[in-house]
């Protein structure tokens, strides 16, 4: 018996060290002889504890505030970065398709003599035997092949006959009076003009109208 309540005894003091201020405090408060040295000593280890608490609480905060502005700039630099790949997509992607309209350009252009001399074999020779006519047959299967062609790789003529002179895409030159024209229509076309693209590669070389209202007024005169 008096083995447990020295066992007892020493296990108070190792308890009392294991509680909180807190519950020290209670203790104290809640004894029927109310010790005010234990109580003032219990009151200060409480304000001591408070005082850590809040520190760490501060601290927490502080660590808080700190991963929120180092979360908000990885996402700031995340979009900066993501904005400025789509920017160097996009222009990678119109220099690759300006590159290749340029290179389809210049390929385009080695070929028009070509299509000049087939045109004007079109349009001036005559076949007047049947030798003539295969031969013209055959060298015109062979400027429609090389026409079928341009049209695949993007090539559109220029409209000229019966359309506004347009400086950006008709090279007049002649003109000729006409009252039954608008002034400035395209009245003939003396070489093809052709576009890629939208891009001009070579304009067409036409004849355009102009009204001779003043000159004809004075003749009747």
């Amino acid at each position: 018996m008096r083995a447990a309540e020295e066992a007892e005894a020493a296990a108070a003091p190792a308890d009392e060290a294991a509680a909180t201020p807190l519950e020290r405090a209670k203790k104290a408060l809640d004894s029927e002889t109310l010790d005010k040295d234990v109580l003032t000593a219990a009151l200060a280890e409480l304000e001591s504890e408070m005082g850590r608490l809040h520190a760490a609480a501060s601290e927490a905060s502080d660590r808080a505030k700190s991963l929120e502005a180092s979360v908000a700039s990885a996402k700031d630099q995340y979009l900066r970065l993501n904005a400025d790949f789509d920017n160097f997509r996009r222009r990678t992607r119109e220099e690759s398709a300006a590159l290749t309209d340029s290179v389809r350009g210049d390929v385009i252009k080695e070929m028009l003599p070509i299509v000049d001399n087939f045109e004007l074999a079109r349009t001036q020779v005559k076949a007047e035997t049947e030798a003539e006519q295969k031969i013209n047959n055959s060298y015109q299967g062979l400027y429609k092949q090389m026409v079928d062609l341009m049209r695949s790789l993007g090539v559109e003529a220029v409209p000229t006959t019966g359309t506004p002179f347009d400086p950006n895409i008709h090279d007049a030159i002649m003109r000729e009076p006409s009252n039954s024209h608008p002034d400035g229509t395209v009245l003939q076309e003396f070489r093809k003009g052709f576009a890629i693209g939208g891009k001009l590669i070579r304009p067409a070389m036409v004849k355009v109208s102009f009204t001779e209202d003043g000159p004809a007024a004075s003749s009747e005169e």
